[in-house]
């Protein structure tokens, strides 16, 4: 079981050093940076930052990150002086936040997709934004992720876990408990877990509710319920939700941020719970998540 202090709200911090080095991490498309890459490397090299590439941005970007040293193998730093910059979209950051949990290194985001909601700079601010993160004055947000264990194993989830009826079922049957007391059996298309990260997302779009980043909380919405009085439920951070496939045929697809990882059998359980490692987003102190909110959401 987890020792962290899931009670604690979630942490802000400022990075109180110059960064020395930066893992750069591009849109699974290569075309969608590549124009942009020869002027990011001079901004960072122009800083005396140090550039560090894994081998597979290489294979996307050969003729401009072939000369630059590979990440492969190389841990990076909690304190500020490494940073995880993000050529994309949200998608492209969830994967770069995921990756880096364990090392504790901030990920900023340059937002080169649809939404960009978890971007801190936008294309227009490319160069003043990039100069200002590289010069240490960001915040770093320490968020939460979700801790999935079943009989397959265990995986952590950024942004949520989804379990949807597969196969040729026509619904999922779905019985939930908080903490050991039987909720309710659902009968729907699928059941959502989401973090605060990931409120914005296929939680939002199944009409949960959105989740200030400063809530240390998840989130259970449901697909297409068959039932009147099914609502979306907010679950304390000490609290752990129990999922089971009531359904006498037919698995649940489960998915962990987007993608699938198993399927859960008539009969089987999983345990759902704010247990992951914390992930670290660098923001800029003014880029507040309602900022965030009524820009990309909004009518701004």
């Amino acid at each position: 079981m987890s020792t962290q202090d899931h009670s604690r709200p979630i942490s802000v911090g400022a990075a109180l050093a110059h960064v020395e080095r930066v893992l750069l991490l591009t849109h699974r498309a290569p075309e969608v940076a590549a124009g942009a890459l020869p002027s990011i490397l001079d901004i960072i090299q122009d800083t005396g930052a140090q550039v560090l590439v894994p081998a597979a941005e290489v294979v996307k970007h050969p003729q401009a990150l072939a000369s630059f040293p590979k990440s492969d193998g190389v841990a990076m730093r909690s304190d500020g002086s490494d940073i995880v910059l993000v050529l994309g979209g949200d998608g492209s950051i969830l994967r770069a936040l995921a990756r880096e949990a364990g090392s504790g290194a901030p990920v900023l985001g340059v937002n080169y997709g649809r939404v960009g909601f978890l971007a801190s700079v936008e294309q227009a601010d490319l160069e003043d934004g990039l100069r200002r993160a590289l010069s240490g004055d960001y915040l770093i947000m320490a968020l939460p992720s979700l801790g999935v264990d079943w009989s397959d194993g265990k995986v952590s989830a950024v942004n949520d876990l989804a379990l949807l009826r597969g196969g040729e079922s026509r619904i999922a049957d779905l019985t939930y408990s908080i903490d050991g007391e039987r909720v309710a059996t659902v009968r729907a298309d699928g059941i959502i877990c989401s973090t605060p990260v990931g409120s914005t997302a296929y939680n939002l779009a199944a009409g949960g509710p959105t989740v200030s980043w400063r809530v240390r909380a998840f989130v259970v919405s449901f697909i297409a319920a068959h039932h009147l009085d099914t609502r979306p439920l907010v679950i304390a951070p000490d609290e752990t939700m129990l999922v089971t496939n009531s359904a006498r045929v037919g698995a649940c697809d489960m998915l962990v941020d987007g993608v699938k990882v198993g399927e859960l059998a008539p009969g089987r359980s999983i345990s759902i719970r704010l247990s992951g490692p914390d992930v670290h987003l660098a923001t800029f102190a003014e880029a507040s998540f309602f900022r965030r909110y009524r820009q990309k959401f909004g009518r701004d």
